[in-house]
């Protein structure tokens, strides 16, 4: 057990003030509670809220690790066709197909309505905000179908291509909850972003989202700026100094819709500006994130 690293996170969140402790342990901290399957957001909301002494914290912790053993045997063949890599090179995007079955799909939106304490058949409770809502965001990460489709064989494979390497770690991440606009509730989500510091070089790295339900265009689907990949060095350099990235980016590029079928899983790179949409449907859109880091990803450093 990595109490090492998981005391110095304690410390900073507890004893502030006294911790000789810095943010330089982040991705280390990051590393050790995604490979004990536990979520950062859960683990902070735990320690800022109670502020617990360190025994209580490694009582919680162990409360909470996952066993390793769900693993699913590793795939020896390849997920992604050379046609699925040219279009990877080409575009910063991939879509896994069936990366999880129509059957754990189900069970998954079953998890967030019961959690939500929505009800499907009736329109009227898909509007009522969740406290662990927020935008489209819902910190819902601990529960045995979001773990069991962290487990997918397929996802992981698809990422140690992408990566060149097996030797790779998944996060635990949140869902997304997206009900259609109405006259009275309008779309929730972030403009058109980055998750990622603009300061290069930029470390290369991907991001995922699994559909957890049909997402045609008009459904809220995923959009990105497909090629972005390979012109962001340039466009960022040909900036005036007074332009902000972010914003300009807002301003200038136009994303595509990326839809997909329940159980379809996308990945992206992580220099891709990308957003969710508004939902023009007659049902909520309900994402997965699930992401792999290689084992010496850093993230640390200046946000720009």
């Amino acid at each position: 057990m990595p109490w090492t690293i998981l005391e110095k996170l304690w410390e900073r969140a507890v004893q502030p003030v006294s911790s000789s402790t810095t943010g330089d342990n982040w991705d280390e901290e990051m590393k050790a509670l995604y490979q004990l399957g536990i979520g950062m957001e859960d683990t902070l909301q735990f320690l800022y809220f109670e502020k617990p002494d360190f025994e209580t914290f490694k009582t919680w912790i162990t409360t909470r690790q996952k066993n390793g053993n769900n693993e699913s045997e590793a795939f020896t063949d390849k997920v992604l066709s050379e046609q699925d890599l040219d279009f990877w090179n080409q575009n910063g995007y991939v879509i896994v197909k069936n990366a999880i079955s129509k059957e754990d799909c189900e069970a998954t939106q079953q998890a967030i309505w019961d959690y939500l304490k929505m009800d499907p058949h009736k329109k009227e409770t898909w509007y009522v905000r969740h406290e662990n809502q927020k935008g489209l965001m819902l910190n819902f990460s601990d529960h045995e179908t979001l773990n069991r489709n962290r487990f997918s064989a397929r996802i992981r494979k698809a990422y140690e291509q992408l990566y060149g390497t097996a030797k790779i770690y998944k996060t635990i991440d949140k869902v997304s909850f997206n009900p259609p606009e109405t006259n009275d509730f309008t779309f929730l989500g972030s403009p058109l972003h980055w998750d990622t510091s603009l300061k290069q070089p930029i470390p290369f790295g991907l991001q995922g989202l699994l559909y957890l339900t049909d997402c045609g265009i008009e459904d809220g689907a995923f959009h990105c700026v497909p090629g972005f990949h390979n012109q962001i060095n340039n466009w960022l350099k040909n900036l005036e100094p007074h332009e902000y990235p972010r914003e300009k980016a807002i301003q200038t590029l136009k994303p595509k819709p990326v839809p997909g079928k329940a159980g379809d899983f996308i990945i992206w790179n992580n220099t891709l500006p990308h957003c969710a949409t508004a939902n023009k449907g007659k049902s909520p859109r309900m994402v997965q994130y699930l992401t792999y880091f290689p084992e010496d990803y850093n993230t640390s450093g200046e946000w720009l």
